[in-house]
């Protein structure tokens, strides 16, 4: 099987599943893990050229997530067979994975890998029981203009012992006013922006018209997350959750 993982979330769960020899192309933000950085990238995420993807012959194509939709379709429009997954919560994650295991005749490792991140959820959610209360965490996934993340991300700050900014689980991202995180009130304010890695500047939030007075980026309560632990629906979401609930315990003890 050629497989082109057009989507860092899939490339994940590919290596995961144990099918990173197959893999012929990524895209161009797919750089995990170590040894994705080796395979063939192709210019692009949401818009790649169906002639540069046509060189590396695959079988299947993978894409994911709203804003590779129109991509997927474009896709299969010039003959390719494209697997989209659009996974907005945690379950979903979940199922995602299992259908590329199921795809690529890898269920033993699929249910393996289920099993792992369960057992890891579960770890983090009893130590979150434990935390004298829940503090109150905005996750901004983009900067201009400032976007709380959503999708799955409530859920993730749940089960490490957070309150999430006020947004449904499975609700896509979307912006938001400097008067809705005055009157959320964070506690802990946790940059993720989209495509930064773990570069995102703190000192940017302060620049803002009025941000530099909530308390928590007085306090110097802000933090640095790497996006792809939190932006990524794949298995590393539970290193996201873990890294959420390390800075709470910090933070209150």
């Amino acid at each position: 099987m050629r497989i082109a993982s057009l989507s860092p979330a899939a490339t994940e769960t590919l290596f995961a599943l144990g099918c990173g020899k197959e893999i012929v192309c990524v895209d161009q933000f797919s750089n995990f893990p170590e040894e994705a950085k080796g395979i063939a990238h192709l210019k692009g995420h949401t818009d790649v050229n169906p002639e540069d993807l046509e060189t590396h012959k695959p079988d299947i194509v993978f894409t994911a997530t709203i804003i590779q939709e129109k991509l997927a379709k474009e896709l299969r429009t010039a003959g390719f067979t494209v697997i989209h997954q659009d996974p907005r919560t945690l379950p979903t994650v979940t199922e995602s994975i299992r259908a590329i295991g199921a795809i690529l005749d890898r269920e033993a490792a699929a249910k393996e890998l289920i099993l792992k991140n369960r057992e890891g959820w579960n770890d983090v959610q009893k130590k979150a029981a434990f935390l004298p209360r829940k503090p109150r965490v905005y996750v901004e996934e983009w900067h201009d203009p400032p976007m709380v993340s959503g999708n799955w991300v409530p859920e993730v700050l749940r089960l490490a012992g957070a309150l999430s900014f006020p947004i449904m689980p499975g609700e896509l991202s979307r912006a938001v006013s400097f008067e809705d995180i005055q009157r959320f009130n964070p506690d802990l304010v946790v940059i993720s922006w989209c495509g930064a890695g773990s570069l995102g500047n703190p000192k940017l939030l302060t620049g803002r018209s009025g941000w530099g007075n909530l308390p928590a980026i007085q306090d110097g309560r802000v933090r640095v997350i790497d996006d792809s632990l939190l932006n990524r629906p794949g298995p590393r979401l539970l290193q996201g959750a873990q890294r959420i609930y390390g800075w709470l315990f910090e933070m209150m003890h």
